[in-house]
């Protein structure tokens, strides 16, 4: 029995890598296959090295163009793969990205499965993970085994290590009234969400064999955004195109470069797809939350919200834990530039700066828009928070509002997820 398998590939400017994964999809062993690549606007490097897989006829190119404030209106890639949804002819589908590799017989032993065995829906296999540097070198590597039928696939399963039949598709849309669910919320973990709603109508069946190699590279979207949270921290300052940028309130304000200061991590690393939802305004004289003196270091200001907020005392600025390195000498005509802010100190009044860490009971805390937000560890590391958290006493930590909490996006959708959608009753599933 001869069965069509559909491969779904989204593409994203991976020069270094797309024209090894169509290799790999020329070299399968069963044959009775269609590609749909469903390329999100690369550079002409990368449509250079796809163009001469065009030839074959079972390979579809569908080019897309969005403009990048408008890149995180949806999750692109699962946008582009409702939409090659809605084109497949086959009778099996599966999903490949632009820095995995199938192996030459992960199709036939896939589609062995399903011929063997009408009664499963899913099958998923082994996956090989490869994490490589900015030169392709490998550093690290690990096999994601297929060891069990899972009723819960989300966060198990890989984007490219699953084969699934067509007919589950009316099932997931007249229930969701979508296949793949592209709310921003989900940029990271939007197979999850998908597996979460097949598992409604079918188990993943195992394949324990090693059927495709994923390849972790600096620029690959699981590093850019596994710690990274939905909204990126107020104050961030961001490279972008050898500019520099502060994110205050929801805007982008360009900085001069004499206030960035790489030795000691002002600028940080951002994924540029998580900065492109803000609007870019004009220029900040200082940027917010640097300390600053205009009278050689006998009085100290923060910047914060364009106002000066004065330091109690020098005791305070080290209470708060500034160092000498953060500190700006600006001219008193800059200074008086600014409205003053209200008097930071730590006693009599408790009165912080903000974007400061402070530790409460076994939890870290951001102190952020005069409220306390609990922050993740990884997120902390992320944004390059290099002081120790201030200790809280009770009487300080009850003077503010708790905010919510700054995780990792990953982490925050997990909260989120219905689980009661994985009951089973009523279903027939692949067992």
């Amino acid at each position: 029995m001869i069965m069509k398998v559909s491969v779904i590939l989204t593409s994203y400017n991976k020069p270094d890598f797309i024209d090894r994964v169509l290799k790999s999809m020329m070299e399968q062993t069963y044959q009775q296959w269609e590609l749909l690549i469903m390329d999100d606007g690369s550079e002409p490097e990368t449509m250079k090295k796809i163009e001469p897989f065009l030839a074959d006829e079972r390979i579809q190119l569908y080019p897309h163009s969005v403009p990048p404030a408008k890149r995180l209106v949806t999750v692109r890639y699962a946008t582009l793969i409702n939409e090659a949804l809605t084109r497949i002819t086959g009778e099996l589908i599966c999903y490949l990205t632009d820095d995995t590799l199938y192996h030459n017989d992960r199709l036939q032993k896939m589609v062995d499965v399903f011929r063997s065995k009408p009664y499963i829906d899913i099958v998923y296999s082994s996956q090989r993970v490869v994490h490589v540097d900015k030169h392709l070198v490998e550093t690290m590597t690990f096999v994601r085994e297929a060891e069990q039928i899972l009723e819960h696939a989300s966060f198990q399963v890989d984007h490219c290590s699953v084969m699934h039949r067509r007919r589950l598709l009316p099932f997931v849309y007249e229930k969701f009234e979508q296949y793949w669910d592209d709310e921003p919320k989900h940029w990271h973990h939007a197979d999850a969400v998908f597996w979460m709603r097949l598992n409604q109508f079918a188990a993943f069946y195992p394949l324990k064999d090693v059927l495709d190699t994923t390849y972790k590279t600096p620029s690959s979207f699981h590093h850019m955004f596994s710690s990274m949270p939905y909204d990126v921290i107020d104050g961030t300052v961001i490279e972008k195109e050898g500019a520099y940028f502060q994110l205050a309130r929801e805007k982008l304000y360009s900085i001069n470069r004499r206030w960035i200061n790489e030795k000691h991590g002002r600028a940080i690393r951002v994924p540029l797809l998580c900065v492109m939802k803000y609007e870019v305004k004009g220029a900040l004289p200082v940027p917010n939350y640097t300390v600053v003196t205009a009278d050689n270091g006998r009085t100290f200001y923060y910047i914060e919200d364009q106002k000066k907020r004065r330091f109690y005392s020098k005791r305070d600025v080290q209470y708060f834990q500034f160092h000498q390195k953060e500190i700006y000498r600006i001219s008193d005509d800059l200074l008086q530039a600014f409205d003053d802010g209200k008097i930071i100190q730590a006693s009599p009044e408790f009165s912080p700066p903000n974007r400061r860490l402070f530790k409460w009971k076994q939890d870290i805390y951001l102190f952020v828009h005069h409220t306390f937000c609990r922050i993740a560890l990884e997120v902390v590391k992320l944004f390059a928070f290099y002081h120790q958290p201030i200790k809280l006493y009770p009487a300080q930590f009850a003077l503010f509002q708790e905010g919510k909490p700054i995780v990792p996006l990953y982490m925050e959708s997990l909260h989120e997820f219905n689980m009661s959608l994985y009951q089973l009753s009523g279903r027939k599933h692949s067992l």
